[in-house]
C-alpha cells in the first residue's frame, strides 16, 4: 500500500537520519571547532576570579582571638630580648618607655653625671616614636579592622621591616652595636670631639625604628583584647598577679588569667637574659635583631593560617 500524503517510510526516515549524524559526526572529527578556545576562556577567567574572591575573603577575615596569647607570650620574650640588647648599645629602651621617661627628666639636670650631655635625646627619640608607632597602628587597626587578618599580617611584617633597617645600621658600623671593639671605640671617641654628643647622632635612627615597631606588639595585645598581657612591661603585671584574689587557688591550671601574667614575666625575664648573652657574644646586639625579624615574619606567617573567628566567638 502506498504511503499516504507522500510521507517516507518509517525505515528510509531512520536510515536518513543516521546518515545525516554520522556526516556531522565526520566534518566535527575532521574540522575541530575553531571556536573551542572561546569557551574554555571565561572558565579560566571564572576560575581566577573565584580564587581571588577567596583569598579576599581570607584576609578579610576576623581571626579568633582563642590562644592568641601564646603569640602574645613570644611578644614579651622578644621585648626583653631588645630592651636589654638597646640598653647595652644604646643606654635606653626601646620597649619599656617609663625608664624612657625617666631618663629624659634627669636629662633636665644633666644627669646621671657620667652620662654624655645629650644622651636624654636618645630617649626623647625613643617615646615620640613609640607614641607616634602606637597612633598609626592603633588607628590602622581601627579604622580597618580591629582583628582583620591582613591588618594582624601588616602590623608584624611592618616591625619585621623596620628591625631590618636598623640590623642593617647595626652590622655596617653606622650606629653603636655590640660588642664594641677597638675600632669602634676610637670611631666613637672622634665623634664625641667632633660634634660633642658623646655618641654617634646616627644612633637615633635604631632608637627611632626600634621603638616604633615596639608599639605593633602591644597595640595588637590591645586588639586581640588581651589587656592583661601587654607584652613591653612588667609593672601592671606584678600588681595584677600579686592583688588576684585567686592568686593560690586553680591549681597549676586552674587559673588562667594569672598564668598569662605569669608566664609574661618569664618570657620577658628570658627575653632579657638571652639578649644580654648575645650582647656580650660574638653575634652581639644584631643577633638579638635577627633573631627579633625572623620571630615576627613567623607571627606574621601564623596570622596568614590563623582560625577565623567563629559566629558563636562573634555574638559572644
Amino acid at each position: 500500500m502506498p504511503p499516504l500524503n507522500g510521507d517516507s517510510p518509517p525505515q528510509a526516515s531512520d536510515e536518513r537520519s543516521r546518515l545525516l549524524h554520522f556526516e556531522r559526526y565526520s566534518y566535527s572529527t575532521q574540522h575541530p571547532n575553531p571556536h573551542i578556545h572561546d569557551t574554555e576562556a571565561p572558565t579560566m577567567s571564572q576560575k581566577s576570579s573565584t580564587l581571588v574572591q577567596r583569598t579576599k575573603r581570607h584576609l578579610l577575615a576576623d581571626l579568633s582571638i582563642k590562644n592568641a596569647d601564646w603569640i602574645l607570650l613570644l611578644c614579651f620574650l622578644i621585648s626583653g630580648m631588645m630592651d636589654a640588647g638597646a640598653y647595652n648599645a644604646y643606654s635606653c629602651f626601646v620597649s619599656m618607655q617609663t625608664g624612657n621617661t625617666i631618663f629624659a627628666a634627669l636629662g633636665v639636670s644633666d644627669l646621671p653625671v657620667a652620662s654624655p650631655v645629650l644622651a636624654w635625646t636618645k630617649s626623647v627619640t625613643s617615646v615620640f616614636a613609640f607614641l607616634t608607632g602606637s597612633f598609626i597602628l592603633s588607628s590602622l587597626h581601627r579604622r580597618a579592622g580591629e582583628k582583620k587578618r591582613w591588618v594582624l599580617v601588616a602590623n608584624f611584617a611592618v616591625q619585621a621591616v623596620l628591625t631590618g633597617i636598623a640590623v642593617w645600621m647595626v652590622e655596617k658600623r653606622v650606629t653603636s652595636g655590640s660588642p664594641a671593639s677597638p675600632k669602634e671605640d676610637a670611631a666613637l671617641g672622634a665623634l664625641e670631639e667632633n660634634g660633642g654628643w658623646g655618641f654617634p647622632k646616627l644612633d637615633l635612627v635604631p632608637i627611632a625604628l626600634l621603638s616604633f615597631q615596639a608599639s605593633g606588639m602591644i597595640v595588637a595585645s590591645r586588639m586581640l583584647t588581651y589587656k592583661g598581657m601587654p607584652t613591653i612591661v612588667l609593672t601592671s603585671a606584678y600588681n595584677d598577679i600579686m592583688s588576684d584574689p585567686g592568686l593560690f587557688s586553680g591549681g597549676l591550671t586552674g587559673n588562667v588569667s594569672r598564668n598569662r601574667k605569669l608566664g609574661g614575666v618569664v618570657m620577658y625575664f628570658t627575653g632579657a637574659v638571652c639578649g644580654g648573652a648575645l650582647a656580650s657574644s660574638q653575634f652581639g646586639f644584631a643577633g638579638t635583631l635577627w633573631i627579633s625579624i625572623i620571630v615576627k615574619l613567623g607571627i606574621a606567617g601564623g596570622w596568614l593560617a590563623w582560625r577565623q573567628e567563629t559566629k558563636e566567638e562573634r555574638e559572644g
